[in-house]
């Protein structure tokens, strides 16, 4: 074997080494001290103690490779050398995954990062072959799987994650996944790290389902307890320290075709009386500034697909106009997020009419905490799919788990009374009246109803947000969870022309062109609530 040969073997086993667990649960791992290290032909300037070479697989020296501590972003320059100096409170160091590199894996997750030590300034990165901008790509979004214990882990192994890779193999590929939030959830006496969050992230390898999975991290995703430590002067820092271990970084961003995807946490825990289920919803200056030099590298033409926890609608008011104020800068933007356990498509308007946001805020895997098979407002348990093309979407849809994606209506008679205290029945309940739960719809969709395959007139969307009592009388009357009922500002009604047709039959079309068709009518009797066991079989 020629001298160069055995050099480049090395680094690609050093990359890969740096990146996996040596343990099988735990990613972070310090470099290997005798992988022989490429020369640095760029000098490292002083008060820079962060630093390194970005290679591609041949040993080529990158340049233009963004690289950041969490806290500054560089790009690589002609020598494919990037420093910079390092945060005090850094924990990783990693780089942008470019458009035309691989997502490379350990342990069957994406691997884009390293564990910083206390005393090593020198972090390379091997980024893999270039290779075809890909023109197309599909993306999965789950948000809230919130596992709190055995039962909990089991009915995501058994329902979501063979539900997910069914339809990831359906799907056109490439495909990438990204979780928004919340992967564990640490109310429980049961949660410790060692066990919950290792077991979960098992299950979300590439293999168990289907995709490279991102992570982002979540409210219940913190230490219960957070205690500021040496690397860690903030109680939000410290109490990031159990996801980073296993997932990697919290703010990082990595771009597909012509996308440009950022994951960020927006929980804070900036007091010391805050914890998993007292805090904020916002960003750390730092993180702002993050965000800032971040996107000072992104081509202004490029999609931003902006992933969070908690919708941003729901966020700081201040932090909330800094941020969108710059992802503003950019002509298609859209956010995805999870933590409210409905689904909600939001606008943000901006200064300029002609110029708004797009915010999916997702449905949960969990749904109303696994205590059913829905969310609290009805949306089934499930997670989003959208198809990018280029730098804007051709697709996009709500999944229900174990249900065919077809699935995105329930349809009500209008009076019919529920098992729910105090209402039992929707505000519009005369006896010629319906009422559709649709649970992905927006402005852009319309809503046709078909009385005897004639079309008769459109649905109409409720004037205030209320409930949909059939969930709730599923929730509260069958289950007894009370507080597992929330207001939804997508039901529809509609006067039918024939109280008595033989046949009523909703058609929703998307912008997209997509229609959803419903012809059965949601009852109160036992055989319409969607237990685990009626669930529909894979």
């Amino acid at each position: 074997m020629k001298k160069t040969d055995l050099l480049l073997l090395l680094l690609c086993g050093f990359f890969i080494f740096a990146c996996s667990s040596g343990g099988e649960d735990t990613p972070d791992t310090p470099d290997t001290p005798d992988t022989p290290a490429p020369e640095l032909k760029t000098p490292i300037e002083a008060g820079n103690d962060l630093y390194g070479i970005v290679i591609d697989n041949a040993g080529t020296p990158v340049e233009g490779v963004v690289v950041s501590d969490g806290f500054t972003c560089v790009a690589s320059d002609e020598n494919g050398v990037y420093q910079m100096a390092r945060n005090k409170d850094a924990y990783h160091v990693f780089y942008r995954i470019p458009a035309d590199r691989p997502v490379q894996m350990a342990n069957g997750a994406p691997c884009f990062w390293k564990k910083l030590s206390k005393d090593q300034q020198r972090y390379d990165f091997s980024i893999g072959a270039k290779q075809a901008v890909e023109k197309q790509f599909t993306l999965f979004c789950l948000a809230d799987p919130q596992t709190n214990d055995a039962t909990e882990l089991g009915r995501f192994a058994d329902e979501s994650v063979p539900d997910i890779k069914k339809h990831v193999a359906a799907c056109t590929p490439p495909v990438y996944g990204i979780t928004l939030g919340d992967i564990v959830s640490n109310n429980s006496k049961e949660y410790v790290t060692p066990t919950i969050m290792p077991q979960i992230a098992r299950l979300m390898r590439q293999d168990q389902i289907g995709m490279p999975l991102f992570q982002v991290m979540g409210n219940h995703d913190n230490a219960t307890k957070p205690k500021i430590s040496e690397g860690s002067s903030t109680y939000d820092l410290a109490a990031r320290r159990d996801f980073e271990t296993q997932f990697g970084p919290c703010d990082y961003s990595f771009e597909r075709g012509n996308a440009h995807i950022i994951g960020m946490d927006n929980i804070l825990l900036s007091k010391p009386e805050h914890n998993p289920s007292n805090y904020e919803l916002g960003f750390s200056e730092d993180q702002i500034e993050w965000l800032r030099q971040d996107l000072s590298f992104v081509s202004k033409d490029k999609l931003i697909i902006f992933c969070v926890h908690a919708p941003m609608y729901k966020v700081l008011a201040d932090q909330q106009s800094k941020v969108i104020g710059m992802l503003q800068e950019f002509p298609n933007v859209h956010i995805m997020s999870g933590h409210s356990h409905r689904n909600l498509n939001y606008t943000h308007v901006a200064a300029d009419p002609e110029y708004s946001i797009y915010e999916h805020n997702h449905g949960a895997v969990c749904g109303a905490h696994w205590k059913s098979t829905i969310c609290a407002e009805g949306t089934p348990n499930g997670y989003g799919v959208f198809v990018i093309n280029g730098t804007d979407f051709s697709n996009w849809y709500y999944k229900p788990t174990r249900y065919d994606k077809t699935f995105q209506i329930r349809m009500y008679r209008a009076n019919m009374r529920f098992n729910y205290t105090p209402i039992q029945q929707f505000y519009y309940h005369e006896a010629n009246q319906i009422v559709a739960n649709i649970w992905n719809s927006d402005e852009n969709w319309t809503v046709d109803v078909y009385e005897n395959g004639i079309k008769t007139g459109q649905m109409s969307r409720f004037a205030a947000d209320d409930y949909d009592v059939w969930a709730c009388g599923y929730h509260a009357g069958v289950l007894g969870h009370t507080s597992y009922t929330k207001q939804t500002e997508h039901l529809y009604y509609y006067t039918l022309k024939d109280v008595n047709a033989a046949t009523v039959e909703i058609r929703a079309t998307d912008k997209f062109k997509n229609v959803y068709t419903q012809d059965t009518f949601t009852t109160n009797s036992q055989s319409d609530y969607p237990t685990v066991a009626n669930y529909p079989q894979q």
